[in-house]
C-alpha cells in the first residue's frame, strides 16, 4: 500500500464548531495508506465522518455543507504523519 497526503476543504459547516455564529469552512490534512488515490479519498471521508470535532446535531447541519479534496498526493512511506488530525477553520462570510 502507498501513503497518500490528502488536503481537504469543507464549506458551510455550523459555526459553533469553531466558536462562531456564522457558517465556517475548514482545511484539514490527512495521511492514509491506500492502494489508489480514490481509495485514499474514501478512507479520508470515513475518517472525517467519524471525527467528533465535526459532529453536529441534525437540526443545525446545513444541506449546503460539502467536502472536497484540493490535493491527493502519494508521498514517501517515511513521510511524517503527525499530527494527522485537527482542523483550520475559517468564516464563510456573506
Amino acid at each position: 500500500m502507498a501513503l497518500f497526503r490528502c488536503l481537504v476543504v469543507g464549506e458551510n459547516f455550523p459555526g459553533f464548531l469553531a466558536g462562531l455564529r456564522e457558517d465556517v469552512g475548514f482545511y484539514a490534512t490527512r495521511f492514509v495508506e491506500a492502494s489508489s488515490a480514490s481509495e485514499a479519498e474514501a478512507k479520508v471521508l470515513e475518517l472525517l465522518r467519524q471525527d467528533e470535532a465535526l459532529d453536529a446535531p441534525l437540526d443545525v447541519r446545513s444541506p449546503d455543507a460539502k467536502v472536497y479534496f484540493e490535493q491527493i498526493h502519494e508521498v514517501a512511506s517515511d513521510t511524517e504523519r503527525a499530527p494527522n488530525g485537527g482542523f483550520t477553520f475559517f468564516p464563510m462570510g456573506s
